[in-house]
């Protein structure tokens, strides 16, 4: 049996990345809650804020469950807390990028709409539809396929057993991942409208570039899905 092992040096690389990113997030985190009432917080979005960094930190905490001998419990954490995690923070930058547009723009020419968007917590509404929408796709998900690892022939060597969690890996990153595309698509083309607005608001910017990296990432997942179909494939299920 193969699967994606603590020694390895591509292991070696992802932990170390996701420690990082997890200290960062961290900190980020709690220079917020220690300025929470500065004018600076508040304009960045307030709670949430909150609302997207802690579902990063958790889904930081989920790398681990990728490496080493799957089971059933690493097998749920992958297919579900993870990628929960990962919508409902793509879903914060999207509906903050829709707001620094709808601030300038939304606001003046449909003052009645805007105003029931504030009224009614429309952000919040907003990041709360998608999660239960991510909740319903891998409750389906996890319905139609079994959560147990199972071990598969090695199509360049059948010899060669890889162990996953999900034998229809490609079916399942597919429908777990749409949703985050669509929404990065979005917050992409909000950021995109708002690039000329004053530098004050310069989150739009950084929120093009942050999406751009993520079309990049996915696309190269993609093509070295398409060409080989290894345990560092696999393990993504």
């Amino acid at each position: 049996l193969v699967f994606l092992q603590w020694h390895e040096a591509s292991t070696i690389v992802v932990v170390m990345l996701a420690a990082l990113g997890f200290l960062s997030t961290l900190t980020i985190l709690l220079i917020f809650w220690r300025h929470f009432q500065t004018p600076m917080v508040r304009s960045a979005g307030g709670p949430m804020c909150f609302l997207m960094l802690v579902p990063l930190l958790v889904a930081y905490l989920m790398v681990p469950t990728y490496v080493g001998l799957p089971t059933v419990s690493t097998c749920l954490c992958r297919q579900t807390f993870f990628t929960l995690c990962f919508t409902i923070c793509i879903s914060c930058i999207t509906v903050r990028s829709f707001q620094i547009v709808c601030v300038f723009k939304l606001a003046s020419r449909l003052p009645r709409a805007y105003g029931y968007w504030v009224r009614y917590h429309g952000p919040y509404v907003f990041v709360a539809f998608m999660t239960a929408f991510k909740v319903a796709i891998v409750v389906g998900s996890l319905l139609t396929t079994t959560t147990s690892p199972t071990a598969r022939a090695d199509p360049e060597n059948p010899e060669v057993m890889i162990l996953s969690c999900n034998p229809n890996y490609l079916k399942g990153l597919l429908a777990n991942t749409s949703l985050d595309l669509l929404l990065s698509v979005a917050g992409f083309s909000f950021a995109y409208v708002g690039k000329e607005l004053p530098t004050n608001y310069n989150e739009a910017k950084f929120i093009t570039f942050c999406m751009t990296f993520y079309f990049s990432s996915s696309v190269s997942l993609c093509t070295f899905m398409s060409v080989y179909e290894g345990v560092l494939v696999t393990i993504l299920d």
